[in-house]
């Protein structure tokens, strides 16, 4: 039977969940992955050195200014380890774009970790306005998930989302188009998208 492929904007005729395209890109990706899980080991050591560094004066320094990024380098070294090396093997699982984009998103992260720490040049401004640009405008529930059914081909289930916000695990701002005294809460795509992958994440074996 021939199925499209369920990556976003790939419309190859595949056999499975995956094209063959999908497939050695994501490939591409899994072979990142035991060199990089061996870096964060390096990486993590590293911040573990820097945040004691100088810890008994209190000078210019800044005490546990490292810690966040370690705890996010060990977190993201655990994802990577429970990867599977075959691509192959996803392609066949319903779930496997959006196993895929999760991948990425771990492969990415550990490659900006490994790299080191940031510097002045970084700009803070231009990456705040991409990440907005890519989380989109910030919708009621029903249109968010609409939204994401539409641009990332993935299912929300409205008793989910409320879960979620009920849990605390789903962010939202208020309306400040609203002009009584509720205003309704509206919701980014992109945080809709990031906390629907953790919760199938803890579902699944990836």
């Amino acid at each position: 039977m021939s199925l499209e492929c369920t990556t976003e904007d790939c419309q190859n005729h595949t056999s499975t969940y995956l094209c063959g395209q999908c497939v050695t890109d994501l490939q591409a990706w899994l072979d990142k992955v035991p060199p990089l899980v061996e870096s964060l080991n390096v990486t993590i050591a590293k911040l573990d050195n820097v945040r004691s560094a100088g810890g008994g004066g209190g000078g210019g320094s800044k005490p546990g200014s490292a810690a966040p990024l370690n705890l996010d380098a060990m977190q993201i070294q655990e994802n990577l380890r429970g990867v599977s090396s075959d691509a192959k093997a996803y392609a066949h699982d319903e779930r496997a774009a959006g196993i895929a984009w999760l991948i990425q998103d771990w492969a990415t992260k550990a490659e900006l970790l490994v790299s080191g720490p940031e510097t002045e040049t970084v700009n803070h401004a231009k990456i705040k306005e991409r990440i907005q640009e890519a989380y989109g405008e910030p919708l009621p529930p029903r249109e968010a998930i609409d939204y994401l059914r539409a641009k990332a081909k993935l299912s929300v289930k409205m008793f989910d989302f409320k879960n979620w916000v009920k849990h605390g695990h789903l962010p939202y701002v208020l309306d400040r188009v609203s002009t009584d005294d509720n205003a309704r809460k509206i919701y980014y795509p992109g945080e809709v998208f990031r906390v629907a992958q953790q919760m199938r994440a803890r579902r699944i074996k990836i």
